[in-house]
C-alpha cells in the first residue's frame, strides 16, 4: 500500500530511509528542507503487512525512491504513471523491475563508500560556493548539467538544503578562476553524501577532482559521519578508488 506523507508517518519513513543510504539520505534532507505539507516536495511511504517497504520523494520530473528487497515495485510504477515521473533514482535491483513494467531505459553504477585513512592536508584554494559561479561550473563540465538544469529551481533548492545545514557547497579556484565545484548535498545521522564534483574540461587531468572529493571527505569525517556517494559510471568509480572509496551496491536510473 503506497501511501502519502502525513506527520505519524514519519517515523516509519525515517526507517524506510535506512534502506539505501544516499538515496535515503537525499529524501530525509528534502523531507527536512521542505516538510511534509509543501506542494514542490511530494513524499509517500510503501508499506507491506503494515511495516514500512520504501521511501518515495518527488521534486519535479525525477522520483527518488529507497527500498527495501522486498518493496513491490507495482504501486511505485502506478505513481510513476500518474505523476508524469521522467526519471526515477533507485536501487538497481527496483530500477530493474520498474523498467519491465515501465519501459524506458536506464542506467546503473555503483554505490560507494569511504574506507580510507583519514585526510590531513590542508585546502586553501577550496571555499564556500557561490551559487552563478558553481552553476557554470556543472554546465561547463557535463551535458546533464546543461539539459536538466536551470538555474532558478536548482538555486531554490539548494538554498533550502544549506539553510538546514545538511548540505554544503564549495569551490576551487585555480587563479582567481573558479574551475571546479563539489557539494555535500544530503545528511542523515550516519553519512554524508558527496554529489556534483564536476571540474570544467580545460583544467581536467591536473587532479582537481581529487582534490575536491579528498576535502569534501574531510569534511563528512570532521562530522563523525561515514561519506557516500554514487558513481557516475564505472570510470568514475575507479576514481573514487584512488581516494579511498569501496562499491556497496548498486544504483539505477530510469529514464521515461
Amino acid at each position: 500500500m503506497l501511501i502519502k506523507l502525513t506527520p505519524n508517518l514519519i517515523p516509519a519513513f525515517t526507517e524506510a530511509c535506512t534502506y539505501e543510504r544516499v538515496f535515503g539520505s537525499r529524501i530525509m534532507t528534502a523531507l527536512r528542507a521542505y516538510g511534509p505539507e509543501d506542494a514542490r516536495a511530494l513524499f509517500w511511504l510503501l508499506l507491506k503487512d503494515d511495516s514500512p517497504t520504501a521511501a518515495l520523494y518527488l521534486a519535479g520530473d525525477v522520483l527518488v525512491v529507497s527500498a527495501a528487497p522486498k518493496a513491490d515495485p507495482a504501486p511505485i510504477a502506478e505513481l510513476v504513471q500518474e505523476h508524469g515521473v521522467l526519471e526515477v533514482d533507485t536501487n538497481w535491483d527496483q530500477c530493474a523491475a520498474l523498467q519491465k513494467l515501465l519501459g524506458g531505459t536506464t542506467e546503473s553504477s555503483y554505490y560507494m563508500v569511504y574506507r580510507g585513512n583519514p585526510v590531513e592536508d590542508d585546502f586553501p584554494d577550496i571555499t564556500p560556493g557561490d551559487p552563478l559561479a558553481v552553476f557554470s561550473v556543472l554546465q561547463r563540465s557535463h551535458e546533464y548539467y546543461r539539459t536538466h538544469l536551470w538555474f532558478e529551481p536548482w538555486a531554490e533548492d539548494l538554498g533550502r538544503r544549506l539553510d538546514t545545514g545538511l548540505a554544503e557547497l564549495y569551490q576551487l579556484e585555480v587563479d582567481g578562476e573558479v574551475v571546479a565545484t563539489g557539494s555535500i548535498s544530503s545528511q542523515d545521522g550516519e553519512c554524508g553524501v558527496i554529489a556534483a564534483v564536476a571540474v570544467v574540461p580545460e583544467y581536467r587531468h591536473q587532479g582537481l577532482g581529487s582534490r575536491i572529493s579528498r576535502f569534501l571527505v574531510k569534511r563528512i569525517l570532521e562530522m563523525g559521519k561515514t561519506p557516500r556517494l554514487i558513481s557516475g559510471y564505472d570510470e568514475v568509480a575507479e576514481l573514487y578508488r584512488q581516494v579511498g572509496f569501496t562499491p556497496c551496491g548498486h544504483w539505477g536510473e530510469l529514464y521515461l
